[in-house]
């Protein structure tokens, strides 16, 4: 069964407002679904993640200063039709803006697409300029509404925007008309993204000027009763798909209707009431006339479902007989015969029997046949009652901050199922990447979170997303510390005795006093008892910290005051030496391997040095170290550097190269 469904936003620099983009590009709002639905996953790749991709690379490309704006729907409450916001006001482009808030969206709730056009129309006509608005949706509206009538009312109403619709990932071409109208209604184009690559190209291919050249050659769309062949009467709806590319190109309403189409291979249906009928045309260079027959008897087909009732979330076999044409697919309906909210779908060319995977919520539903050339028209269900499934979780009832925990579980191990924790309540957008997947074992080891608190684990169902079975556990505070005994000089190493959580993203190290918990100097991860430490390159008070790392961010779990003091450096040399020869020199100071003994021009930086001319002075031995003479004679400087920091200079001779 196929599944629809990326890791973070591009971040791209704030552009300079442009006078002349604000002057020459239309207003440009987009509008993005952050429905339930878009948890939905592409190759293993959430959809809500490659759309923020996609976006991310769009804004990157748009005009400096073009006037830009965003509207989002269904990403702060579930269940709420209302949920319609203008996250970004139409504003001279500000890239950073778009990004921060397309980052922050987390899909939550329904598809209220007729009220997000009513808004995004309101809000594009208000400024009175040429418009454009680019729709991004992966379902249907699921609020009631009816967003063809509001795009052809908005049209004969004067309000002067285009609208392009993206319909990403959806299968149902029928389903794809629903929203395509949209662009028809207002001369906008619509296209079918079904992977990461498409949807950037739609993006593109929406924000760019449409050629003036013909589309293509004329073709005339008629309807005939299969039985008498005499014209259809009424309303008749079209869908006209592109054979080889499966994507929808047109929606047509009425008999008789026209429109000019590339030459190619084309798939057409048409429906009136009951009556359904579809044909394959090839437009050549003189254009076509395409006949439909309307028949109101449908092709036969039949479900059998290899049992009655399953867990939730389990996999049922599906069998199926049927017209088995180009587009035909199986879907998983709810009660009331209706699609759900994550469409759940299979393409029946992927041959019978085929495996799907039920609904991670009780009920009753039914496994569809969908007939395409029908208009999405179903031809057989079969019933199916998803029950409870045997699910757990289980882990120690209080664990401290940052610890690796381990969790046991049990349940349906379906595709991408995986466990999380959670704030109380919380649903799979609120784990802040505190997640593993089942397929790691039936006993999963976690970290916990940074932060002390009740918290649950949850197991989430990968094909929608939802929260199967929780358990409740507590956070507790994480004991640490951090200690050292002697002298800590500049430039060398300490050892450092800690105690502490131990996670393999941890670190004990020095940092600035004050500073924030993800500054460093030095640092070594808390292998053991006790780490080996770089100390910083500079004199002065600092902190000795122990630093949890969690995939909810850092904390300083345990900190130190240490006051880190000037080293005694001792070096001679003499005070003429040959070019390319071994010079002896007597030496003592901090020798952390980062430190160095060489010799540069006496006028370069701290940093500086000849090549081939300095030794680490780790290498010290007996109080001596050889190094090379440079091979150009000359006044030069031999130098011993601290380089735990920034490189700094802390003894120096002056010497003869001859």
């Amino acid at each position: 069964m196929r599944q629809t469904g990326i890791a973070a936003l591009l971040a791209t620099a704030l552009a300079v407002p442009s006078v002349a983009a604000q002057d020459t590009q239309p207003d440009t709002l987009l509008v993005i679904d952050m429905s339930n639905s878009m948890w939905g996953q592409i190759d293993g790749v959430a959809k809500v993640e490659i759309a923020r991709e996609a976006l991310a690379g769009l804004v990157d490309t748009l005009p400096d200063g073009a006037p830009t704006g965003l509207i989002a729907y269904g990403h702060r409450r579930t269940g709420d039709c209302g949920d319609v916001e203008q996250v970004v006001p139409i504003t001279p482009l500000d890239r950073a803006a778009l990004n921060r808030a397309v980052a922050a969206m987390k899909p939550r709730g329904k598809t209220p697409i007729t009220e997000a056009l009513r808004q995004a129309a309101a809000s594009l006509n208000a400024n009175d300029r040429p418009a454009r608005l680019v729709l991004i949706s992966d379902g249907i509206e699921t609020c009631g509404g009816d967003p063809c009538a509001l795009a052809r009312e908005l049209a004969a109403g004067g309000i002067d925007f285009t609208a392009h619709v993206i319909g990403f990932d959806i299968a149902s071409r029928a389903d794809q008309a629903k929203i395509a109208c949209i662009a028809s209604a207002t001369g906008g184009r619509y296209f079918n993204a079904r992977n990461a690559g498409e949807l950037a190209e739609a993006l593109r291919n929406s924000t760019e000027a449409v050629s003036a050249e013909p589309a293509g050659f004329p073709v005339a769309f008629s309807a005939v009763e299969a039985e008498t062949g005499a014209p259809v009467s009424g309303q008749v709806d079209w869908t006209v798909v592109d054979a080889a590319s499966e994507q929808l190109v047109a929606t047509l309403g009425g008999n008789e209707a026209k429109m000019d189409l590339a030459p190619g291979d084309y798939l057409v249906s048409a429906t009136a009431g009951e009556r359904a009928g579809g044909v394959e045309v090839t437009v050549a260079d003189k254009g076509a006339a395409v006949v439909v027959r309307l028949a109101s008897d449908v092709p036969q087909a039949s479900i059998v479902l290899a049992v009655s009732s399953a867990p939730a979330a389990s996999t049922v076999s599906v069998s199926f007989t049927g017209p088995m044409e180009e587009g035909d697919f199986l879907r998983i309906l709810d009660a009331g015969g209706q699609r759900l909210e994550v469409d759940n779908w299979a393409w029946i060319r992927d041959g019978s029997p085929l495996d799907m995977r039920l609904p991670s919520e009780v009920g009753r539903y039914a496994v569809a046949y969908v007939w395409a050339k029908g208009g999405d028209r179903i031809l057989a269900t079969a019933a199916v009652e998803v029950t409870p499934a045997d699910l757990a979780i289980d882990l120690a009832a209080e664990v401290p901050a940052g610890t690796m925990t381990q969790v046991s579980w049990r349940g349906p191990n379906g595709d991408r199922d995986y466990l999380a924790f959670v704030p109380v309540g919380g649903s799979a957008d609120a784990s802040g990447n505190r997640y593993a997947y089942l397929v790691e074992g039936p006993v999963l080891t976690m970290q916990a979170p940074s932060e002390p608190g009740d918290y649950e684990a949850v197991y989430i169902a990968g094909n929608d997303g939802q929260v199967m079975v929780r358990k409740a556990f507590k956070v507790v505070e994480s004991p640490a510390s951090v200690s050292v005994e002697g002298p800590v000089v500049v430039g060398g190493y300490v050892t450092v005795a800690w105690t502490g959580p131990g996670g393999s993203r941890d670190w004990v190290g020095f940092a600035p006093v004050g500073s924030d918990a993800g500054s460093y100097l030095g640092w070594a991860m808390p292998e053991g008892t006790s780490v080996r430490l770089s100390t910083p390159a500079v004199a002065g008070d600092y902190e000795l910290r122990y630093v949890l790392s969690a995939s909810d961010g850092v904390k300083v779990l345990a900190s130190l005051p240490v006051t880190v003091a000037e080293a005694e450096v001792t070096l001679e040399v003499p005070a003429e030496v040959v070019a390319g020869s071994e010079v002896r020199v007597t030496a003592q100071g901090p020798v952390a391997n980062a430190n160095w003994i060489g010799f540069a021009r006496p006028d370069e930086g701290d940093a500086a040095y000849i090549g081939g001319a300095w030794n680490s002075a780790e290498n010290i031995a007996d109080g001596h170290i050889t190094v090379m003479a440079p091979t150009e004679p000359g006044q030069y400087e031999l130098r011993y550097v601290i380089a735990t920091g920034e490189p700094r200079v802390v003894a120096r001779v002056p010497v003869t190269v001859k």
